[in-house]
């Protein structure tokens, strides 16, 4: 079982590790963009970067149950832990290091963009673009 769950959630668990790394990487040596972009490029990055999140985890459950349509309250808990991973790692920023700060803005960008990426799946799955037919849980 566990060579099935590292088939189906190895790039769930490597865009976790790459949002991890990022977030809680220095960035001094990093082009430093003016405000008016920043404010705009940074949270764009962050809605995307927990969309994905998002829809991968959606993704490999979806395989994970060979390819049976998650409940309901399964959709609901994978959006809800990807959002919470963001608000979690925007919280553990500024405790864990000292050149991070916490910001409600990349927070809400965290959370609108993991609600974002279940709407996506939910929407090709709708519309048949995962790849397979869907099996209606029995």
């Amino acid at each position: 079982i566990k060579m099935l769950l590292l088939k189906n959630f190895w790039l769930f668990l490597f865009w976790m590790c790459l949002i991890l790394y990022l977030s809680f990487v220095p960035l001094q040596d990093w082009p430093q963009p003016s405000i008016f972009q920043k404010l705009h490029i940074d949270k764009a990055v962050h809605f995307t970067m927990y969309a994905v999140l998002s829809f991968l985890l959606l993704r490999s459950i979806f395989r994970q149950q060979m390819k049976r349509l998650p409940r309901y309250g399964t959709r609901v808990a994978a959006v809800i832990f990807s959002a919470g991973a963001g608000v979690a790692i925007e919280v553990f920023q500024p405790l864990l290091t000292d050149y991070r700060q916490f910001e409600w803005m990349d927070m809400m960008a965290n959370a609108i963009g993991a609600i974002s990426g279940g709407i996506l799946f939910n929407w090709l799955l709708s519309k048949g673009r995962m790849g397979l037919k869907v099996v209606q849980p029995g």
